[in-house]
């Protein structure tokens, strides 16, 4: 009788960790959509405020499937390039899948990296590292990562700063 009691229990907390791990999977999806859609509106704003500007060369925005490592975890998940003329911003979110990708530390669910390249034929830089946090109101919200501290919340106007280092002026000389 004790072993089916030690099964039930089992089985409970199995129940229990998928149900988190959907609720967890829920809130990282929320903060991927919530980037690339931003991405998305600002970069068609951006290309607005081209277009009556005369400036031919519109802001080029893409993603594709993509996994990288923070620490010794691996982020599956996605890469967002953005390129105007000759610069590129991309942006890498993920978090892991599967029990060998590790985990994300600091109670993170998901995981963000923004580089930055001032030309295509040169590999992006990291410029800034990003978690994915869930707040005290259950809403997850993305955080800039400073130093190994949790610093600023990442908003519309943190994002549109990023884009901006695409539509710079290139220094002369």
């Amino acid at each position: 009788m004790s072993n089916f009691g030690n099964n039930f229990g089992n089985n409970d907390l199995a129940a229990e960790f998928l149900a988190l791990r959907a609720a967890n999977d829920q809130l990282r999806e929320r903060g991927r959509q919530w980037l690339w859609e931003t991405l998305n509106r600002l970069s068609a704003e951006i290309n607005r405020e081209l277009a009556q500007q005369g400036n031919a060369a519109p802001l080029q925005l893409g993603r594709q499937d993509w996994e990288f490592k923070v620490e010794t975890a691996t982020m599956v998940g996605e890469r967002i390039g953005l390129r105007h003329q000759y610069r590129t911003l991309l942006f890498e979110i993920g978090w892991p899948r599967e029990p060998q990708h590790g985990f994300i530390s600091d109670g993170g669910l998901a995981r963000a990296r923004v580089s930055f390249s001032q030309n295509t034929m040169i590999e992006a830089q990291p410029i800034a590292e990003l978690i994915l946090k869930k707040q005290n109101s259950g809403e997850p919200v993305w955080l800039l990562i400073a130093n190994k501290k949790l610093g600023d919340l990442i908003t519309e106007s943190r994002l549109r700063a990023f884009l901006n280092l695409v539509l710079a002026d290139q220094p002369n000389g």
